[in-house]
């Protein structure tokens, strides 16, 4: 099982560095522009969950498109309570803040909030609930969040729930091996290769794209799913009737068949779908 953790992306409380748990923010136009400007390399998955607050759902948006998501409320930032979109700076005089942030600050409970503690049992009920279902999963939610579900499952490295937070946008890969074992590493952003104009089209990441959580997936029967490319879900090559080069039959009624045509659908086939496109253009010359 492979299970993704990704924080939601830049929200105005992280600019303004106040606590925001339960306010159901928005992304920011820097953290909307950052997600867009380098995007996580996110494994396929079967599904994807969100907690339900705007800034997960966009952030999911944007980087996986418009997959079909769950929402667990479990997976929701912990409840600053009073100090919701507040910061240290508004808040270091008050005698209820002082006495939340000190002794026991994982035990302590904010006016009108929850404690460290009752966050971490909520989230862990919550991800224990996921890992029932051995599918490979993403889930975007937020720094606390998977802090807590770090710090449970790898004790041994010492580290507290704050060592263990992402920064926004970024995350971790999980992945739990027959005996029940977790392994991690951290998301890497996707970069150009810099010799990617050295390469052919097919030997790039930009000419192969595979929606596994698509309900159709795969459209059209292969042998080879792994390799199956959903970039040109549509054919863009249909339109050229009996020049398409496609494995394709004409029904009676007229309709051109492509049912057992893998041509757009091949790792293989970018190169050649593109050589194609200076006709496409022609025609649509005609259709002015």
């Amino acid at each position: 099982m492979k299970l993704t953790l990704i924080r939601h992306g830049l929200t105005e409380a992280n600019e303004r560095r106040c606590y925001c748990g339960s306010t159901d923010l928005p992304l920011s136009e820097k953290g909307r522009e950052a997600l867009l400007a380098k995007p996580l390399v996110i494994p396929a998955a079967d599904r994807y969950i969100t907690s339900g607050m705007r800034r997960c759902d966009e952030t999911l948006r944007l980087l996986c498109g418009g997959v079909p998501r769950r929402i667990c409320r479990g997976f929701r930032e912990i409840d600053f309570g009073a100090f919701e979109m507040h910061s240290y700076e508004e808040l270091k005089d008050d005698p209820a803040y002082l006495n939340w942030i000190s002794g026991d600050n994982e035990a302590n409970v904010p006016p009108g909030g929850e404690s460290g503690l009752q966050m971490r049992r909520r989230v862990r009920r919550a991800f224990q609930r996921v890992c029932r279902r051995d599918v490979d999963t993403v889930i975007v939610t937020h720094g606390g969040v998977i802090a807590a579900i770090m710090a449970d499952l790898f004790p041994g490295e010492g580290r507290s729930r704050y060592e263990w937070q992402s920064e926004p946008g970024h995350g971790y890969l999980l992945e739990r091996d027959p005996e029940g074992r977790w392994t991690y590493g951290r998301l890497e952003e996707k970069t150009m290769s810099s010799d990617w104009r050295n390469k052919k089209p097919e030997e790039c990441n930009y000419s192969f794209n595979q929606h596994r959580a698509c309900e159709f997936f795969p459209c059209h029967k292969t042998d080879d799913p792994d390799n199956f490319n959903c970039l040109f879900c549509y054919c863009p090559l249909y339109t050229l009737g009996s020049k398409c080069g496609g494995n394709f039959v004409y029904l009676e009624n007229g309709h051109k068949d492509c049912s057992n045509c893998l041509v757009p659908h091949r790792r293989s086939s970018y190169s050649y779908i593109i050589s194609k496109y200076p006709e496409l253009a022609e025609l649509a010359k005609k259709n002015r």
